[in-house]
């Protein structure tokens, strides 16, 4: 069982160190560095690279008292959820938390097909200093885990400043970590959640019946709007195709990663030959379409940028009437950890978890009630930017309504 979830299982004997995360596993995908361990982010692109040091996260975390279990497979480059393993390392108890990129909702997805909880943190509270990843403004450090507290306290330790990083936040760091080390309590405190009015909600007959749950458990549900949301799949699209077009040409075979062995005239042709040698052909196609809008388009990506901006205010403003938002995780009703051929597969199975990449809000992943067929269809909760602790909070109670626990 472990050989088919974990590409590498850590031969060295535990650091014995006491900490806040002293006793708890941690799986860690081949994106995230950690050092003297193989580090190929699942890609032909970076065959045998073995990573010199610890990700500011990776230290964190050591420094925590964590134990480092080993490497679960992963989508190239994070892009999907193709050869996925992190869920199933922890359905099958082999790890209590599992670190994992979100670029298009991943994590969330991911949890929704083993039925646990699947977090996006905030952007910018999080380092990505040692995580390689194609969409820098868009992707974060997912932590997949069946315990909400243990996602709290590992987000806790993970967040913080970093001064090589510079899509950390300042502003926002110090309200976030005080959020965990002072975690609200919801006595007696009323709890709105909002239904974007833009998306159809009669699409999917086990999310209402969620909702109505929730407002027998006494819970506000409001419709708020959420301006261009039809717009987000598009705007994800364009955007994220020419960050990763960009970020990808770092993979250049001269410096690192992997060169065609095959016979080349130059050095130009060695590159084109590794280049098309280095990526699967979902990524391929990505950085294609990202090609076009740097190069032929660029003024959708102008637009697509403008609309980012409004989408983040809308959110902003959605947030001055509702403690959170709420959504389902995919469009159908059991998610899947399905094999996307194609960019336009991949953001029909993710349509509807890309809001928080695109404006950086975090959000969560969590079993829905039991419905008539047995299952779980799960569902999203998204929080205002900075206030992870209170989402989470919010989390925890919604999951115990959804399991009669309350």
């Amino acid at each position: 069982m472990k050989s088919e979830i974990f590409t590498y299982l850590n031969a060295s004997s535990p650091t014995l160190m006491d900490g806040p995360m002293s006793g708890i596993s941690v799986a860690i995908e081949p994106n995230i560095s950690v050092k003297n361990w193989p580090t190929n982010a699942q890609s032909i692109a970076l065959e045998n690279y073995v990573a010199l040091e610890d990700s500011t996260l990776v230290e964190r975390l050591r420094n925590a008292g964590a134990t480092l279990k080993g490497r679960t497979s992963m989508s190239e480059l994070g892009l999907g959820l193709n050869n996925d393993t992190g869920g199933d390392a922890i359905k099958n108890e082999l790890s209590d938390v599992v670190l994992k990129t979100d670029t298009t909702g991943e994590t969330r997805m991911a949890a929704a097909v083993c039925e646990c909880f699947g977090f996006k943190p905030s952007y910018g509270i999080v380092s990505r200093l040692g995580m390689i990843g194609l969409v820098p403004s868009m992707e974060s450090c997912g932590i997949l885990s069946d315990s909400l507290q243990t996602i709290s306290e590992t987000a806790c330790i993970m967040a913080g400043s970093d001064k090589p990083d510079s899509s950390i936040d300042e502003s926002g760091i110090d309200r976030a970590i005080s959020g965990f080390k002072k975690p609200e309590k919801l006595q007696d405190r009323h709890i709105s959640a909002g239904i974007i009015r833009e998306w159809d909600t009669g699409k999917s007959k086990e999310f209402e019946q969620a909702m109505t749950i929730l407002r027998k458990a006494g819970i506000q549900i409001e419709k708020i709007s959420i301006k261009d949301f039809s717009l987000a799949r598009t705007v994800h699209n364009v955007i994220g195709t020419v960050e990763a077009s960009s970020s990808a040409g770092r993979f250049d075979s001269v410096r690192y990663g992997h060169r065609t062995s095959g016979s080349v005239k130059n050095w130009n042709d060695m590159y084109i030959k590794s280049r098309s040698e280095s990526f699967g052909p979902l990524v391929k196609a990505y950085l294609f379409q990202g090609g076009y809008f740097q190069y032929k388009k660029y003024n959708t990506f102008l637009d697509a940028c403008r609309i980012r901006a409004c989408l983040i205010e809308s959110i902003n403003k959605a947030f001055e009437t509702v403690d959170i938002i709420v959504l389902p995780v995919s469009v159908r009703a059991e998610a899947s950890a399905e094999k996307p051929d194609t960019v336009t597969d991949l953001y029909d199975s993710f349509s509807l978890t890309l809001l928080a990449n695109l404006t950086g809000n975090p959000s969560i992943s969590i079993p829905g009630p039991v419905n008539v067929n047995g299952g779980r269809p799960a569902v999203q909760l998204i929080g205002q930017r900075f206030d992870d602790a209170h989402l989470l909070t919010i989390a925890e109670h919604i999951s115990k309504i959804f399991t009669g626990a309350m």
